[in-house]
């Protein structure tokens, strides 16, 4: 397996250019956009997704004056904003990276000699929608599990919150007041893999929503969309409840291990059903994955208003999760799947950078 990095690199330029604000220097695989793209066939996967997103689509009706043809496609658009969220770069930074470095744009399917504008990349993925993008990320999320980073035995359902850029945002709401306060934002409900540490599927609402209806889709999901073999699923006190213990126990056929909440069902009334009730273990994992996905990927709502560009801000973050963890696993450094800094080359910025050698 390992044997696959040094092929890949050889038939992929040495010479790469760093994204704007990123270091140049080589750490750990340092493995460039070229071959990251090269590697996992990226520009054909995009260009699949979205011609399986044009079957269940509904097309818009032709107008009398169609418009000037479109000179970029969207499988390129599709890829151009899934890059951007490796590296953390916004649209005039990832726009300024293809120029300078053609070999990548010509990579990613756009014309030569041709640059596509940042304001016109971001229009575009407003356009394309978030439905080609959540296909994206349910792809990565079952090659994940064909090669077995995705095991699905023991997982955690949890939720983070998300804070909305504006207040003008009407889809946003605010939480219920907590130890940290009041947010105005959106919540994620996520169902992670124990051991991967990688995220199964995610789904979002209102920061003012429960956590407890949508722990049902998310196990749904995971035991019968993806048939994921689950033994064990793990939640905070706020998952507590008589019916969601009766559903995991009965229909996932499943452990639940779930914290006892004294303000909501006894726990007389549930204790021949619960395994195991006190285990904060498994908080600590997925709130660490949360803090990772924040800091290292840019989970946030930085620039965008509204549910669908929140929605899709969040799926090209946990998509490109996946792509770093496929990634090490294709050149045989598994143990390398939730370290995007030793992965991806030119990752530092610039004022944390330290030239490895």
């Amino acid at each position: 397996m390992k044997d696959t990095l040094s092929s890949l690199v050889l038939r992929t330029p040495i010479e790469s250019v760093p994204p704007p604000r990123r270091g140049r220097a080589k750490r750990y695989l340092s493995l460039n956009a070229l071959q990251i793209i090269e590697l996992l066939g990226l520009l054909p996967l995009c260009a699949s997704v979205l011609a399986f997103s044009l079957l269940r689509r509904r097309l818009p009706k032709r107008t009398a004056r169609p418009g000037r043809p479109k000179v970029y496609s969207d499988e390129s658009v599709l890829l151009l904003a899934l890059i951007g969220r490796l590296w953390q770069l916004s649209y005039p930074e990832l726009c300024l990276w293809l120029e300078r470095w053609p070999a990548l744009a010509s990579a990613c399917g756009l014309p030569e000699s041709r640059v596509i504008h940042s304001a016109h990349l971001s229009r575009r993925v407003r356009q394309l929608g978030a439905y080609p993008v959540w296909l994206l990320y349910l792809y990565l999320v079952w090659k994940a599990i064909r090669v077995g980073l995705i095991r699905g035995r023991d997982v955690v359902i949890d939720s983070t919150l998300l804070t909305a850029w504006t207040r003008l945002d009407l889809s946003a709401a605010w939480s219920y007041p907590s130890s940290k306060g009041r947010v105005f934002g959106y919540k994620v409900h996520t169902l992670l893999d124990r051991h991967a540490r990688l995220p199964i599927f995610f789904l979002l609402s209102s920061a003012n929503r429960n956590d407890l209806p949508f722990a049902y889709p998310l196990l749904l999901v995971g035991r019968f969309l993806l048939r994921l073999p689950i033994h064990v699923v793990r939640a905070d006190g706020a998952y507590w409840g008589f019916g969601l213990i009766r559903f995991i126990v009965t229909v996932i056929q499943a452990r639940p291990i779930i914290p006892f909440n004294r303000k909501k069902q006894p726990l007389k009334s549930v204790r021949h059903l619960v395994w195991y009730c006190l285990s904060y273990a498994a908080r600590s994992i997925v709130e660490r994955f949360f803090a990772a996905a924040k800091r290292y990927y840019r989970l946030d709502t930085s620039y965008v208003e509204g549910w669908e560009a929140v929605l899709i801000r969040v799926t090209l973050t946990y998509s490109a999760i996946l792509v770093v963890a496929l990634v090490a696993e294709a050149v045989g450094y598994p143990e390398l799947r939730l370290s995007p800094s030793r992965v991806l080359a030119h990752y530092q910025p610039v004022d944390q950078f330290v030239d490895i050698t």
